[in-house]
């Protein structure tokens, strides 16, 4: 018990994640034509922000957490995709985005598809709506890779709607997480 409930304490991380996920894409729907050079800035940004905070999950709950590592690798991925981007000249970068994406997103979502079983299995009521977003973005992904040629505007307002998606699941997941916290704590008193 102690050992879920040291894993869970640290169940913000993923809201801001969510949050930041969310403030992408809303940005990203809202304003389509805008400079696709901004959002591949913000989308490098974004992912070294969302890398850094899944490392400092992964390494608060190294002890406690089973498969820690899996978090960890998802971190430091995350945080080497956007120094990469950072690295690659604006041109080149254009071309490669949809593909960076495309797999980001794919790399996600089979990530959240195993969060929402791990919670299933500890208990955790409404880990099906999880388990939903994540198929769903593993649906996109996949179109996401197979239509490259629609580029422009097709690439923002995806990335927009991939974003949104993985924000709501990093939110429920989350308060989920909130919630079993707040169940130990109860158990324990």
């Amino acid at each position: 018990m102690t050992e879920i409930k040291q894993a869970v304490k640290h169940w913000w991380v993923s809201l801001l994640v969510g949050i930041l996920a969310i403030v992408v894409g809303i940005w990203v729907i809202v304003t389509p034509y805008s400079s696709f050079a901004a959002l591949i800035i913000l989308f490098e940004v974004a992912l070294v922000l969302a890398g850094v905070l899944d490392v400092l999950f992964a390494v608060a709950n190294r002890k406690v957490l089973y498969g820690w590592g899996w978090n960890l690798a998802a971190g430091l991925l995350e945080i080497l995709l956007g120094l990469t981007l950072v690295a690659i000249p604006m041109v080149s970068v254009g071309v490669i985005m949809i593909y960076v994406v495309g797999f980001w997103i794919l790399f996600r979502s089979i990530w959240s598809i195993g969060a929402s079983f791990d919670l299933h299995q500890v208990g955790i009521r409404g880990w099906g709506w999880l388990l939903t977003l994540g198929i769903l973005m593993a649906l996109l992904s996949f179109l996401f890779l197979l239509s490259p040629a629609f580029g422009g505007i097709f690439i923002v307002v995806f990335v927009g709607i991939a974003m949104l998606v993985y924000g709501l699941f990093r939110i429920f997941l989350a308060f989920d997480l909130k919630a079993l916290y707040k169940d130990i704590k109860e158990i324990e008193k």
